[in-house]
């Protein structure tokens, strides 16, 4: 299955492709290999949401303004950071797990 993220920062350049490169790397550790993150800024994350759902969001800036539309979101900052990273790499790729065979 493939699955597509949105990586949102506030300016939908540097850290949102940053945060996108280390994730997709713990993912393929966590043995999610089929995945497509795209980035954006916060302005432009309410639109792509409503027009190309994403699987999962992960953001480094407060998103109170983007309209989720019940897609789960993680708080990319520990990517960031490089702090805590593997055990958010865990918990998504579980989850995405999870969406997975809750279609099937």
């Amino acid at each position: 299955m493939k699955y597509k993220i949105l990586s949102i920062c506030g300016s939908g350049i540097a850290t949102s492709t940053l945060v996108a490169s280390r994730l997709k790397e713990g993912l393929e550790d966590n043995d999610i290999t089929d995945v497509v993150i795209t980035e954006a800024n916060v302005s432009e994350a309410s639109g792509m949401i409503a027009n190309n759902r994403p699987d999962v969001v992960v953001h480094t800036t407060p998103i109170g303004s983007v309209e989720l539309n019940g897609v789960k979101s993680f708080d990319g900052i520990p990517i960031l950071m490089n702090r805590g990273a593997r055990q958010l790499y865990a918990e998504i790729a579980e989850y995405l797990k999870e969406l997975e065979n809750n279609k099937e």
